[in-house]
Order: structure tokens, then sequence, then C-alpha cells
């Protein structure tokens, strides 16, 4: 049966082939029938130009042949040989294999029914394999071919040559219309006009905002003249070029507009303008966040990427952006902003240097579109400014004022005096000045505040100020560098020494122009006498004499005022008699400046010589002449007092000198490195000390009365001798040729030389110190007994005018008496003459004779002048007048000089002994004393009247208008001013004596007084002479009594310590100081200050500035 079964197989290979090829040749007929048809369809539209409604019946009548062609072709088949639909059976099989193969015949079909057969017997099965054997071999397949579907291919060919003839044709567009009419069949189409629209364009994209040109082109049998575009309900002409080309511009795209072309009822199909969004920056804001140290307020500015800022200020770029995706930052690198939000983006920097940034804007379609570009520009933190000015160089020693600006942009923040030792420049040192921490600050400081100094040693220093600059560390400046020197005990007085000789010296000067000045005014007072009128050249002769008197004043005042503060930065000295001196010294001075002032008389000189009064202009001039008289003696006298008192100091000096270099040398020969060039350094200091004993005996030869300065040329040649050979033996010691044993003897033998010159300056400096305070006291005695003498001849003087004065008034000058009376006039004219030469001579060694006195002998002799001649022209009553002043006058010197006698009588016992005792409280005492008599003194002035007048009203010499208006009230003032000054150096006495009290009732009573003290200082400077400060000063004493009872009680002695006058000093440095607070300019101060502007114009105004200084 397996034969039969292979037959079975191969029937079912057959049907499958048969169905293949039924495939094969259903396509190719499907696809030739199909396109004829498609084209005929097409040609049918083209041709016919159908309605929609016909057009839609043609597509569906097409869709429907072609979907039967399909089916009857491919699907029939298909279906069919997959088994999907019931195909040929195995009978009609056979019989198709049997027509095809004629050995076959009918011989498979009857195989195929006996098995069918229900009786299957043992025979039929075996005809039946019988039968199958002979059917195997025959190829069944073999019945189908497959080349014969070539004969089909021939329906292909027709459309294939169809296309083909419409492509070369150039008409392929027929096809392509027709198509699409057919297949939009319910769109109405017109027939073809006779041109149609092109747009060349390559695309229709326009940013936003941007213009777009249209180029159009139109093509057929035919130009239209006009062509019109539509656009949003509206139409515009174009603009013809010719030759079939139009154009039209869109202005300003903002959004898609859609669009058709229209021409003599010819319409294009509608485009559309697509507008590309553009990536804008609608909001621009930076923060800007300064440093903390700047102390500027936080800004923010908007619509602006332009700033000024300072160095290391943090900014924050605060941008809200449209239709934008991203926004970079672009230095030399790039960043984006970090975006916050949809359209909000922020970016933050730093900045330290000078910034030049793009902000660029970017979307998906513009890259890049909006670049903004901008600059910050960075002000950099400046150095600080520091300028400073002192009195360094006009300074010659002690305390040294400096004032000075300091300004930063954003603050201060230190400021240091930096001082060192000029040999050691690398040891800095370093002394911290307190400021404010602001943008501009003035200091003052005194040099050397709060910093200890080595004597000797050549300073030099600068003040460093810092900044607050948090960002690149605190910036220093300095200032130009100062040289301080500070000097020595010993080379500090020596320098004073000088300068106070050189100020004699000036005053010398200026005592031999007042000879000159005295000399042309004798020379003018002549001149007036020969006139009968004054006339214009006397008048210019008189301003020019006055002219010159000024000078010669303010020569004098300027130079007295030398002396004054020389004496004043002297050191107070240990030698109280020596102090006195130079406090009687300064007092005549102060005196002898009040003396200078005749700005009264010189005003009404000034006023008569313009009405050319001639008379009243004499008696003016010789009462100018007399007070030039008065000036010149007590310039003299000035200069001779200082003259001694230098003289004294020099010599004191000398002796504290020699003690100092006894010292040195004593000290040399215990040295273990004495030696010849330490000795010969020693003998060049002797030999300095010779040359200023010699300098000295030269000063006090000049004086009128040469003081009795001890001889020492014996004790120098016995030290120079001394100190030169212990100098040749230490040359020997130091010998390399001499044995050891010799160097030995010869250093020894030196040594004691050295021993002895030591011993001998000791003693030469104690005989100089010894032979000084026998000097003085042997002095004042020979000067008591001079004073009593006068005081004598002054009280006879006094009792004869005041006869001669009665006399007078009893007699007329008929009177056969008058011209004794006349003579003996004259006589005591001579005789008080005598008695103003002795005081005078007296007083150029006394310098507590005081100014006046002399004021008062000047106006005695003045109205003896005045006498004699009112005598002689017959003006009795005037001449009378004349010797009651006379007689005033003298009385008032008598009292004064009596005074004087007492107090140097009482201060005589001391003077003998040399060095004075420490002040004490006792001595206090007596100065508050002193200053109750003063006070009642002031208040008795200040209930006089300004002008006193003789009977003839004449204001009387000396007080014609000064003791009225300002020139009294300025005597008042420099009166109330000494006693102001007097208390309070007796209130810097009570503290520094109570420093020493121990005991609880002292200090109780003392700081009961102190606090008196400081009221009456106050209640001097705000009421004046005044009772109830003169009942306060009452009081005090008795404070003060009380004090000295409770130290005695405790066995106290409170003593007075020597102390240098560094407070007086310091005290005229800060006082000058406020003077010369106008140093710096407003403008200076302008230029420093921070100033509430932009930094714009900040710099403008800094640039302003600096162009007006380079004007000026």
């Amino acid at each position: 049966m397996s034969n039969f079964n292979h037959i079975q197989e191969k029937l079912q290979q057959f049907i499958r082939k048969y169905y293949l090829n039924e495939l094969i040749k259903g396509s190719i007929l499907f696809i030739s029938f199909g396109l004829i048809y498609f084209m005929c369809t097409l040609f049918i539209e083209h041709f016919l130009w159908l309605q929609p409604l016909a057009r839609t019946v043609l597509f569906w009548l097409f869709i429907l042949v072609e979907i039967g062609l399909l089916t009857n072709y491919i699907f029939v088949p298909l279906f069919k040989l997959v088994g999907l639909r019931k195909g040929l059976s195995l009978d009609e099989a056979s019989r198709l294999i049997g027509t095809h193969f004629k050995e076959v015949d009918d011989k498979l079909l009857n195989v195929l029914q006996l098995k069918n057969e229900s009786n299957q017997s043992e025979l039929l099965l075996a005809s039946i394999e019988q039968k199958s054997i002979e059917l195997v071999p025959v190829p069944f397949k073999k019945a189908i071919n497959f080349s014969g579907n070539k004969a089909y291919i021939r329906y292909l060919i027709v459309p294939i040559l169809i296309w083909g003839v419409v492509y070369v044709s150039g008409n392929i567009n027929l096809f392509n219309e027709s198509y699409d009419r057919v297949v939009h069949h319910q769109r109405a189409y017109e027939p073809p006009a006779p041109f149609s629209f092109h747009v060349l364009n390559e695309g229709l994209d326009v940013i936003q905002g941007k213009s777009i040109t249209l180029q159009i082109e139109t093509k057929g049998n035919l130009i239209p003249e006009d062509v019109t575009i539509h656009f949003l309900d509206q139409k515009s002409l174009t603009k013809n070029n010719g030759f079939g080309l139009f154009e039209h511009t869109f202005s300003s795209v903002q959004q898609n507009l859609e669009f058709y072309i229209e021409s003599n009822g010819v319409s294009s199909k509608s485009y559309l303008i697509n507008v590309i969004r553009t990536p804008t920056i609608s909001s621009f804001e930076m923060w800007l966040d300064y440093p903390s140290y700047t102390k500027k307020k936080d800004e923010l500015l908007k619509n602006s990427g332009n700033a000024n800022v300072p160095q290391g200020t943090s900014i924050t770029w605060r941008l809200i952006g449209t239709n934008t995706s991203k926004i970079q930052f672009k230095t030399d690198e790039t960043k984006l902003f970090n975006k916050v939000s949809t359209d909000e983006f922020e970016f933050v920097k730093r900045i330290y240097n000078r910034l030049d940034y793009t902000i660029s804007s970017s979307n998906d379609q513009l890259e890049n579109y909006e670049s903004l570009k901008y600059g910050i520009e960075v002000i950099k933190d400046e150095y600080p400014k520091i300028e400073v000015k002192s009195d360094i160089d006009s300074v010659r020693y002690g305390p040294v004022q400096f004032a000075g600006q300091l300004s930063d942009d954003y603050g201060l923040n230190s400021l240091e005096l930096i001082y060192y030792d000029s040999q050691n420049p690398s040891n800095l040192l370093k002394h911290p000045i307190d400021i404010k921490q602001l943008t501009f600050e003035e200091f003052y400081y005194v040099f050397p505040k709060g910093i200890e100094l080595r004597e000797g040693v050549d300073y030099e220093m600068y003040f460093q100020v810092s900044d607050n600059d948090k960002v690149n560390g605190s910036k220093n400046s300095k200032s130009s560098v100062f040289r301080y020197y500070k000097k020595t005990e010993s080379e500090l007085e020596e320098q004073l020494l000088e300068e106070q000789n050189e100020s004699i010296e000036d005053l010398e000067k200026s005592v031999q122009k007042s000879k000159e000045t005295k000399d042309q005014m004798q020379q003018l007072q002549e001149s007036l006498q020969h006139k009968s009128d004054m006339n214009w050249n006397d008048q210019k002769k008189l301003q020019n004499f006055m002219d010159r008197q000024q000078q010669y004043e303010n020569m004098m005042q300027k130079q007295t005022e030398q002396i004054h503060q020389n004496l004043e930065e002297q050191p107070k000295s240990e030698n109280k008699n020596l102090e006195e001196r130079k406090e009687d010294i300064q007092k005549r001075l102060k005196e002898a400046q009040e003396l200078a002032k005749q700005d009264a008389l010189k005003e009404e000189l000034q006023k008569l010589a313009e009405k050319l009064d001639k008379e009243e202009l004499t008696e003016k001039l010789k009462q100018l002449t007399e007070k030039n008289r008065q000036n010149e003696r007590s310039l003299e006298r000035i200069l001779e007092l200082t003259k001694r008192f230098y003289v004294e100091q020099k010599a004191n000096q000398i002796g504290d000198k020699l003690e100092e270099l006894s010292e040195k040398q004593d000290a040399l020969s215990e040295d273990d490195e004495n030696s010849s060039e330490k000795q010969n350094e020693l003998n060049s200091e002797f030999e300095e000390l010779q040359n200023q004993l010699d300098d000295l005996d030269k000063e006090n030869e000049k004086l009128q009365r040469p003081m009795s300065l001890p001889k020492t040329d014996q004790e120098e040649k016995g030290i120079d001798k001394e100190m030169s050979d212990a100098k040749e033996k230490l040359e020997d010691s130091e010998s390399e040729s001499k044995e050891e044993s010799e160097k030995l003897d010869q250093k020894k033998s030196a040594k004691r030389n050295q021993k002895s010159a030591a011993q001998k300056m000791k003693q030469m400096s104690e005989m100089m110190q010894n032979a000084m305070q026998s000097m003085q006291g042997e002095s004042m005695d020979e000067d008591i007994e001079m004073l009593r003498a006068i005081l004598e001849n002054l009280v006879e003087f006094s009792f004869q005018q005041e006869d001669l004065m009665n006399g007078f008034a009893e007699i007329n000058n008929a009177h056969p008496d008058f011209s004794n009376k006349l003579k003996k006039q004259y006589v005591l004219q001579e005789y008080f003459e005598h008695i103003d030469d002795s005081l005078y001579a007296l007083s150029m060694r006394q310098p507590k004779i005081g100014t006046q006195v002399f004021k008062d002998l000047g106006d005695a002799h003045y109205y003896l002048d005045e006498s004699l001649i009112h005598f002689a022209d017959n003006q009795f009553n005037v001449g009378l007048s004349d010797q009651q002043f006379v007689m005033t006058s003298t009385n008032n010197i008598a009292y004064l000089l009596s005074n004087m006698l007492n107090s140097m009588q009482n201060s005589s016992p001391s003077m003998g002994q040399g060095q004075g005792d420490s002040f004490s409280l006792p001595d206090i005492i007596q100065k508050q004393g002193e200053a109750i008599e003063k006070m009642e003194e002031g208040m008795k002035k200040g209930e006089k009247p300004g002008d006193q007048q003789g009977d003839d009203g004449k204001p009387q010499p000396g007080e014609s208008g000064e003791k009225s208006g300002e020139g009294s009230g300025e005597q008042m003032n420099g009166e109330l001013y000494e006693i102001y000054k007097q208390q309070s150096e007796l209130r810097q006495l009570l503290e520094d004596a109570l420093g020493d009290k121990k005991g609880a009732d002292s200090k109780g009573v003392g700081e009961n007084a102190l606090k008196q003290m400081e009221q009456i200082e106050q209640d001097l400077l705000e009421k004046g002479f005044t009772n109830e400060v003169l009942q306060k000063m009452m009081q005090l004493k008795y404070e003060l009594l009380k004090l000295e009872e409770a130290a005695y009680k405790q066995g106290q002695d409170t003593k007075r310590e020597s102390n240098t006058n560094t407070g007086t000093f310091e005290n005229r440095i800060i006082k000058q100081l406020k003077r010369d607070k106008l140093w710096f300019q407003e403008n200076e101060i302008l230029i420093r200050q921070t100033l509430p502007l932009q930094e714009g114009y900040k710099k403008r105004v800094q640039q302003y500035f600096k162009a007006n200084d380079s004007i000026q």
C-alpha cells in the first residue's frame, strides 16, 4: 500500500503547483488589466474634467473593478493554494494528469476508483498495488509548466508603453493632476487657467519681527499685469518686476500668516508664512551685593548690565526670557544661566577684575539670537592716604607735635607710629595711635607721648596707616620720614644757653636801634620847633618816623618774646636764688613788652599830624620821647640782666660739667679697658671746658659791672698736666716695645694721674659753685645797702621838693625869692637825676626792681622839666600842678622800693647758703598771701576812673590813653592772668607736696584745699576782680594754715622737689597746635571725605580737585 500512498502524495504536490501557477498568471493579469483600467480612468478625467459627482462614481467604479480583478486573479487561487477554499479533487487532478501523459490515460483514475471500492479483497488490493507500481515513475508535476505564463506578459506591455509615451512627451502631469482630482473626487476643480503662480522662495519661514519678501513667478500662455495677494481679510498689489516676476514684502511679521495669490480670476493655492519665535530678554536686573567692609548698601540695577563696583562684589543677574530655552554668560568661557522657572534665569558671579561679558539668548530654532554686550568696571580698593604735618623742623628740643589727615575709600583700620634708631633701621618699634574706623579722620599726636626714648639717640620715624580691605588684605601707606634727636640733659642745657646768648646779641642790636630812633626823634622835634606852621613834608617825615617806630617795636617784641620763651623752656634749677632771678627777669620782660606798646599815643600823633596842629603835636612828641627813653632804658636793663643771668647759668653749667667729667675720669681709672684713646676723649672734653671758661670770662667782662668769677688758671694747669701725663703713660703701656712689667707700671702710674685729675676737677667744681654762692650772697648784701641809700636819698628829695612846692605856693614871679627857689628847683632836678642814675645802675644787676619804678621815674623827670618851663613862663598854677605830680611819682617810687627792700632783707640770710631750701608749706602760704595782695591791688585799680587829670585838665604822662578803654582792660586782664597763673602753680606745688603725705588728716585737709584752688582758678577766669573771689582766696589761706599745723603734728616737713619745666613746654606746644589747626585746606578735606555719590560722579569730583590743584 506504500506505493499507493506515494501516488497520493504526488497528486497533492501536483495540485499545489497547479494553484501556484494560477496565482502567477493571475498576478500578471491583475497588474496588466488594473493598470490599463487605471490609465483609462485618468484619461477619462483628464479629457472630461468631470464634476465631483462623476468623479466620485468613476473613483468608486475603479475601486470595484480593481477589487474584482484582485479577487479573481489573486485571492481565489491563493485561498485554494493555502486550503482556505476547496480546490481540485484527486479524480480531477488524475484526469488532468491523464490528459497530459498519454501513457497514463485512465490508469490513474482507475486506481483511485478501485481504491474507493467498499469491498476490498486481496485480489483487489493486489491489483491496486500492481497498477500503483506502474504509475510511480510518472512525474505528475511536470504536467504544470510555469513558462506558459509568459504569454500573459504581453498584456503588461500595453500600460508600460502608454506611460512611456506620456512621460517622454513631458505631460507626466497628466497622470498626476488627473490622479489628484480622482482621489480628491469631492473637491471642485476648475479647468486649467492660461497661467499659474509659483512662489520662488526656498522657504516661507521668517524670524519674528523681521520682514520677508515674496518672489512670485507666473507660468502659462498669458502673463497677468497685476497680481494681488490676499491675507488676513486684506489684499495688496504686488510689485511687477516684468517678465512674469512679481514681489511683495511683509514687514515686521509677528505671527503666522496665510495668503494666496490672485489675478484675473485665477487663484493660487494657499501659502503659510511660518513665524519663528525669537528668544528675547524682557526683564534685566542686576543685584549688587557689595563687600560688607565697604559699608555700602546693596543695590539693584534694572535694565542695565554696566556697572562700577568695588572689588569683590557679588553680582546676581536675574533675567526673564520670552520664547527662551537657555541664556548664556560669555566671557573667556561660556556658562549657562540657571533656569529657576519657565521664564526666569539667574547667574551669580563675584567680580575681582574688570569684566567684559556677553549675554545671549537661544531657543530650539534660534541659537544666540540676541547678544547683549556689557562691561563691569571694577573699582579696586585704593591705598589709604596719609598726610602729616609737623613742627619738628621748628622745634629745637622737647615734644614735637604731629597733625595729620587720614582717608580711605572704604574705611581706615589702624594707625601706628613706626620709629627706630637710625643706626639700626631693622629694629622697628611700633606705637599704636587710636583712630576711628571712618573713611576720613584727623589725628593729633605729641611725640614722644607714651614712648620711652634713649638720650643721645638719633631716631627716624614715620606714620603707617592701614585700611580695612577684606578682599586683598589690609594695605598700608606711609608718611614721609621724620628725624628726631633725643638730646642728653647736658646737650639740652648747652643748646638753651647758646640760644639765650644769640637772643641777647639780637636784643643788643635792638638797643642800638633804639638810640638811632632817639636821634631821629630829636631831629624831628628840632625841625618842628624852628617852624611856625607844619606842612605836608613835615607830615610825611612824621609818618615815616612812625613807620620806623612801628618796625622797631615789632622787632623788639619778637626778640624779648624769644628771650622769654628761652627762659620758660629752661629746666627749673635747684638753686632757689637762680630760679627767682629767672622769674624776675621774665616779669621784667613782660613789663618791657607792655611798656613798648604805644598804640594810643601814636594814634593821637597821627590825628594831630593830619590836623597839622603843631603845638599839641610838639607836646605829644615830648611824651613819646620820654616813653622811648623809658623803653630804651628798659631794654638796656633787660639786656644787662639777661647777660648776667647767662653768665651765672654758664658758670653753674661749667661747674656741673666739671663734676660729670670728674666722675668719668674716676670711672675710667677703674675700668679694665682703660686706654689712651679713651683718655684722649676726656682730655678733649676738658679742653672744651677750658675754652668755655675763657668765653665765660669774656662774656663777664662785657657786663657793666662784671661779677667776681673765681680764677681757675692754676687749677686748670694742674688738671691739664695730670690728664696729659695719664695719656702719655697709657700710650707707653700700649707700646709693643715695652716689657710687660714696664707696661704694668706705666698703667698704674697713669691710674694715679687719672685719680688725681678727677679729684682736682671735683675740687675745682666745688670751688666754682662755692664762689658763685658766696658772690650771690655778697652781691645781695651790696644791693641791699645800695637800695637803702637810694631810698634815703629819695626820701630826702621828697621832703625838699615838698618844702619847695609849699614855698612856690606862697610867692609869684615878682617875689625877690623867686629866682632862688627856681635855682633850687634846678638843683633838686640834678639831685633827682643822680638818684635815677644810681637806681638805674642797681637795676642793671637786680631784676626785682619792676618797670613801674622806672615809669614813675620817667613821670617825675617829665614833670620836673615841665614845672621849670611853666614857672619860667609865669604859669604858677600849672607849675604847682607839675610839682604835685612829681611828689606823687616820688612817693610811688619810695613805696615800691621800700617793699622791695623788705623783701630783699627777708631773703638775704638764705642767699648766703647757696642752695635754696626745698619748697615747703610755709612758702606756699607766703605765696598765697602775695596773691591776695595782688588781688586787692587789682580791685583798687578797677575802682579808679580811666583818666586822671591835673588841675589844668592835662592827663598825666604814661596814663593818657593807656588807663582807659582797651589799654586799661588789657592791663587788668594781664594782672588777672598773672594771679591765675600763680594760683595754678601753687596748686601744682601743693599736689606735689601732698604726694609725700602719709597722714589721713593731712590728706583730707589738703584735698579740700586743692578743690578750693581749682574753684578759685575757675572764678578768676569767669568773674575777675571781685570781693567774692578775694574772700575765697583768704579762706584758702586759712585752710593752708590748718594743713601746716596737721603736718607739724605728724612730724613731717613737706618739701618741694625740683622738677623740669616739661609741663610748661608741652602746654606751649599744645597751644601752638590749636593755632596751627588750619594747616589743611577745606578742599583737601572734601577730596578725602566719602561723598554720597555714584562712583562715576566721585571720579569726576576727584579729577576736578586734581585739575584745580595743578592750576594753583
